[in-house]
């Protein structure tokens, strides 16, 4: 009996333990953790608009395969906040993977063009190894995976993020920064039609892959615009602090898909045109030799009443 009591105890302790360290600070030197730099790019955005200082970037390598890469470039961070978007149809699927920090010690890291540049251009072999933790929190329904390091980093964080959604993409913003959308090299966005974009992106352009990049530089939600719809129509009574941020939502499409879609367009509507014309083409038809009908009746009762 007392072994048996002794057992139970050991095996309760094991699992008290093993539950303990879940959240410990995961070495970045383990096989298992051994990150693949070649899968990012790693470009180095910088915008004069924002003062002359570098800022937090934020940017999102779309793909049409139900995946993305994502490089923040961060000053003086102690954590990232992820918002992943939840796969319904894998629900055990890991959401972020792949994680590679390119960083510095933030009181001794001077956050410049010149020295993103170098960190881009860096192996992990050429900077200090930093250890962080993953933590997960359900907030109102939506999963939150908090990256947190084990101390203030300036450099580059990137980690490869599921798309469930496919060809469209929802990004929520936990922190000022500049957002870029880099779509796959022949898809585009903005058309009504097809897929639109929101909130519109401050700057486009096409990158040297012949990649369309939308730019937003400031995504904080301002005074009477989300919040207040959502107070006036929906009755809901919501903070300002509650939704600091705009969400970004883009459906990127293909840049052939207006032009199929006109043909379509075109095609459907000539078809309809057919069977209009065919309709009533057949209802005169009949109109007319239900005329010829009656009026053979007509012609009969009259030659019964001579």
């Amino acid at each position: 009996m007392n072994k048996a009591i002794i057992t139970t105890v050991f095996i309760f302790a094991l699992a008290v333990m093993a539950s303990g360290c879940i959240n410990e600070l995961i070495p970045v030197d383990e096989e298992a953790a051994s990150p693949d730099l070649s899968t990012y790019e790693l470009e180095v955005f910088y915008s004069g608009s924002v003062g002359g200082e570098f800022v937090n970037t934020t940017t999102f390598y779309l793909t049409d395969n139900g995946s993305a890469n994502v490089v923040h470039m961060i000053v003086n961070a102690s954590a990232i906040e992820i918002i992943p978007l939840e796969d319904i149809l894998n629900p055990n699927k890991e959401a972020v993977s792949n994680i590679i920090i390119l960083a510095g010690n933030a009181e001794d890291t001077e956050p410049s063009f010149e020295t993103f540049g170098m960190l881009s251009t860096s192996s992990i072999d050429d900077v200090p190894a930093f250890n962080y933790t993953m933590d997960e929190e359900v907030i109102r329904g939506q999963k939150h995976i908090y990256m947190r390091f084990n101390e203030s980093l300036t450099g580059i964080v990137a980690y490869s993020m599921t798309t469930p959604m496919g060809q469209d993409f929802m990004y929520i913003p936990s922190h000022d920064s500049v957002v870029r959308f880099v779509l796959p090299e022949g898809y585009t966005t903005g058309n009504p039609f097809i897929g639109k974009v929101s909130p519109e992106p401050d700057e486009r352009y096409f990158d040297e892959l012949n990649r369309e990049v939308l730019v937003w530089y400031d995504l904080r939600a301002t005074t009477g615009s989300f919040t207040e719809m959502a107070r006036e129509f929906l009755k809901v009574e919501i903070d300002e602090e509650e939704l600091p941020y705009n969400p970004v939502v883009v459906k990127f499409y293909t840049t052939s898909a207006p032009r199929m879609l006109l043909i379509g367009t075109i095609i459907l509507g000539g078809g309809a045109l057919i069977v209009l014309g065919n309709y009533l083409s057949t209802r005169r038809r009949l109109q007319k030799t239900r005329e010829l009908i009656e009026e053979g009746f007509d012609e009969t009762g009259k030659g019964k009443l001579k």
